[in-house]
């Protein structure tokens, strides 16, 4: 997928969670005080900052598809990861404030809402959930960090929600603590959400290598290529959505520098066609000599044992 292509696909993600957002917070403000209860209006008001996340994951991924220039040789996929950090700081920040809320609410009077919150509340669930499901799918299909984060941030205001309708169920059937307790419990599972999305995009920003079947699989597509010989000190290295892999490849040190160059860019292609997340590839050609017949005799070896130790 082009990045121009995935931009836009992300963008018009982004751009619907702006949208369902702003719809859901003018209708629980309305519903909120119209029924008399607090705790959708302040639900409304968490929705309103939710606009704020989602046009900051657009603008992510607006920035990260620009193509490469002077400045950003590799590209700016780096800024979607950082969203996402900042994404995951919003989450834990708002846990800690709704567990603050909550307990408050412990020993302060409620007033008893309307069944009307109930029903809006629930509607926001279903819309929020759909709103998660939808996300989630098109991050997975473009894999974009920032915009998994703001799903993951749809799917923890679903959470809220449901507080609130246990919440006020219970101020209506003469049980308000259930609200402040609820509260609690959902707050702590918001802050758990957004340790494991900032967790995860540190990494990315690091440049952690997403898995070891990705250079597992690297080296079988390039294995198959009879003119390579040895392929070894491969590092793979995260740009965003993208990545970017550095890898030696040992060829016949009789070949002329006019072949050995045909095949770096051959391994390169390979790489580029069979990997639509590889974005850049840089090929080291090194002659294949006795020292890297051992090495290629050692490693064979150290397979050789540790595939010995699972027969057995």
């Amino acid at each position: 997928m082009l990045p121009e292509e995935r931009g836009v696909i992300g963008q018009k993600a982004a751009m619907v969670g702006v949208i369902g957002n702003l719809f859901l917070s003018i209708l629980k403000f309305t519903v909120g005080v119209t029924s008399g209860s607090m705790a959708v209006i302040a639900d409304a008001l968490h929705s309103f900052s939710d606009i704020l996340v989602s046009a900051g994951t657009w603008l992510a991924i607006k920035i990260s598809s620009k193509p490469n220039d002077e400045s950003h040789p590799y590209g700016h996929g780096d800024v979607e990861p950082l969203v996402g950090l900042f994404i995951s700081i919003i989450l834990a920040i708002m846990g800690f404030e709704f567990a603050k809320h909550s307990y408050n609410l412990l020993t302060s009077p409620m007033s008893i809402p309307q069944y009307s919150a109930v029903y809006v509340t629930i509607f926001a669930i279903v819309f929020k959930e759909a709103m998660s499901r939808y996300t989630f799918k098109i991050a997975d299909k473009i894999n974009s960090p920032t915009l998994k984060a703001d799903a993951y941030h749809h799917r923890g205001d679903v959470y809220t929600s449901i507080a609130v309708v246990i919440g006020v169920m219970g101020s209506i059937l003469g049980y308000p603590l259930l609200d402040p307790l609820v509260g609690i419990v959902v707050s702590l599972i918001i802050i758990k959400i957004g340790y494991d999305i900032g967790k995860q995009n540190i990494f990315q920003l690091l440049g952690t290598v997403p898995s070891p079947e990705m250079k597992e699989r690297i080296i079988d597509f390039i294995s198959s290529y009879s003119d390579v010989k040895l392929i070894h000190r491969i590092r793979i290295h995260g740009i965003g959505a993208y990545y970017a892999v550095d890898l030696h490849v040992c060829v016949d040190e009789n070949l002329p520098l006019k072949d050995a160059h045909r095949i770096s860019h051959k391994v390169e292609k390979i790489i580029l066609d069979e990997f639509s997340d590889i974005s850049t590839v840089l090929v080291h050609i090194e002659p294949y000599d006795i020292h890297h017949q051992q090495q290629h005799s050692n490693a064979k070896q150290r397979l050789r044992a540790y595939l010995s130790l699972f027969r057995e």
